[in-house]
């Protein structure tokens, strides 16, 4: 699969709501609040997957991906 760049980061429609700026590019991390260990609990690539559908097989410690109508999106 291919990870363009817009892929990867904060939309831009969403930039106001973090106070940010529309022409600007954000990147995000957030605690997501489910305690385990100190620290941060994050999703990484939260952008990425929402792209695709995603599958965990835990028992069989495997991950499939599947495309949808927003996975070569070229804007965010």
């Amino acid at each position: 699969y291919a990870l363009t760049p817009n892929a990867q980061i904060w939309p831009r429609s969403l930039n106001s709501y973090v106070g940010g700026s529309s022409n600007a590019i954000y990147l995000m991390v957030s605690d997501i609040g489910t305690p385990s260990i100190p620290g941060f609990d994050f999703v990484n690539g939260y952008t990425f997957l929402e792209r695709f559908y995603s599958v965990y097989d835990a028992a069989n410690s495997r991950v499939g991906f599947a495309r949808t109508s927003y996975t070569d999106a070229t804007t965010n």
